[in-house]
């Protein structure tokens, strides 16, 4: 019992002792900030596939607006004409503006998901390239946490901008991933 005790006592004292003797050695490890979603969108292939994604949404956006327009005019039709017109008529237009406000919330609700869907691939696409590179650039820099600074739930509150890697990062995968140089006997 007396060599139990002694035991502790001794693994205690250690424990106590060895996160002194870390830091009397140096910092017990190095931590760096990446902004994740800042690194994808602004490396190139995170610039251009955003890009394509920006024309599609915006054509699209445009489209929607149209059929907006279209319900609206034939809502002011409806206000304007509505002594107007006979019952039979007055009920076409108005089953038709709930016919195109049904369609138009459909496919308000398929492109947010579409789009949703495809930012999501777009951004876990060049997510999982650039996974490796960051875990290499850990390595060689000695950083033995890196913490992603752009997801709103982190718990990161404050983080010196010295730390920040993201410009780092943005460098080493546009460079890892830049398209092979086209030799010149292909160009023709």
């Amino acid at each position: 019992m007396l060599i139990n005790r002694k035991c502790v006592l001794w693994l205690s004292a250690f424990a106590l002792v060895m996160p002194c003797r870390l830091f009397a050695q140096g910092s017990p490890g190095k931590i760096g900030v990446l902004h994740v979603y800042t690194a994808i969108s602004q490396c190139v292939e995170g610039k251009q596939a955003l890009g394509e994604f920006e024309k599609k949404a915006t054509a699209k956006k445009e489209d929607l607006e149209k059929k907006n327009n279209e319900i609206q005019e034939l809502q002011k039709q409806l206000q304007s004409q509505a002594r107007t017109l006979n019952d039979d008529s007055r009920a076409a237009l108005a089953k038709s503006i709930d016919s195109k406000t049904t369609e138009l919330q459909r496919a308000t609700d398929d492109a947010q998901k579409e789009f949703g869907q495809m930012q999501n691939e777009i951004l876990g696409r060049i997510g999982n390239k650039i996974g490796p590179l960051v875990q290499q650039y850990a390595k060689e820099n000695n950083f033995t946490i890196i913490v992603d600074s752009s997801n709103q739930n982190s718990q990161l509150i404050y983080a010196d901008p010295g730390i920040d890697i993201t410009d780092d990062i943005i460098k080493r995968v546009d460079i890892a991933l830049a398209p092979a140089a086209v030799p010149p006997a292909a160009k023709k």
